[in-house]
Order: structure tokens, then C-alpha cells, then sequence
């Protein structure tokens, strides 16, 4: 785990990473609802693709781990290789209880989210 992370410059909202459009969809409709701009993505391709062509960058990325062509942990991997995006926080949203998460995330928030704890976790990057 690692701690908080500054991010340079405006910040661009949060990015959605999740394969489940219901999932994607609740969260931006809460998201929103606070007051943040929320950019949601299917998967961890998807959202490399995005945030190599949007500015500003999102304060934080919300990511599920358990997705098709690019899972988190892949995701992740490229991320940190990518000096323009790598300082940007995860807030892992997982289900998974079967696979260790292991991931150097900023904060991991389990599934079904308690959303006191996800508005706790993106109050901390995203000011």
C-alpha cells in the first residue's frame, strides 16, 4: 500500500474503471450527485487509452480488478511504467475474495461498496 499522492496540476475528476455498466453507471450517478466530474472506462485498456489522450488528469482512479482484455493488476503495471499517469491514486473496488489482491493501491475498498467509506477514500485525493 502506499500513502496519499499529489497530484499536478487542475484535477480532472474520477475515472470508473469497471467491466459491469450497472456498476459504472451507480457510481457516476452517486459520484455525480457529490459534485464530481466522472469519466467511467470498461476495462484497464480503456482506460490507459483515456488517460493518455484526456487533460486535466483525474484526481483519482476508482478500479475494479476482475475485468476482460485488461485486468487491474495489468492496468496497474502499465501505470506505474507511464511516468505522466503513474502518480495518479488507485482506490481498488473489488469483490474478489479468491485471488489475494496484492496491489499497490492508495486505498482498497471492498464490494458491495459502503459508499461513508468510498466518499472517505476519494475525499482524500480529490480536494
Amino acid at each position: 500500500m502506499i500513502g496519499p499522492m499529489a497530484t499536478s496540476g487542475p484535477c480532472g475528476g474520477i475515472l470508473v474503471v469497471d467491466d459491469d455498466p450497472d456498476i459504472r453507471d451507480s457510481l457516476r450517478e452517486v459520484l455525480e450527485d457529490e459534485g464530481y466530474e466522472v469519466a467511467c472506462v470498461g476495462n484497464g485498456r480503456e482506460a490507459l487509452d483515456h488517460l493518455k489522450t484526456t487533460k486535466p488528469q483525474p484526481c483519482v482512479i476508482l478500479l475494479d480488478l476482475m475485468m476482460p482484455v485488461m485486468d487491474g493488476w495489468q492496468f496497474r503495471r502499465e501505470q506505474k511504467q507511464d511516468a505522466d499517469i503513474a502518480g495518479i491514486p488507485l482506490v481498488v473496488i473489488t469483490a474478489t475474495g479468491k485471488r489475494p489482491v496484492l496491489i499497490d493501491a492508495a486505498e482498497l475498498v471492498m464490494k458491495p461498496l459502503d459508499l461513508t467509506q468510498l466518499f472517505a477514500a476519494i475525499e482524500r485525493y480529490c480536494h
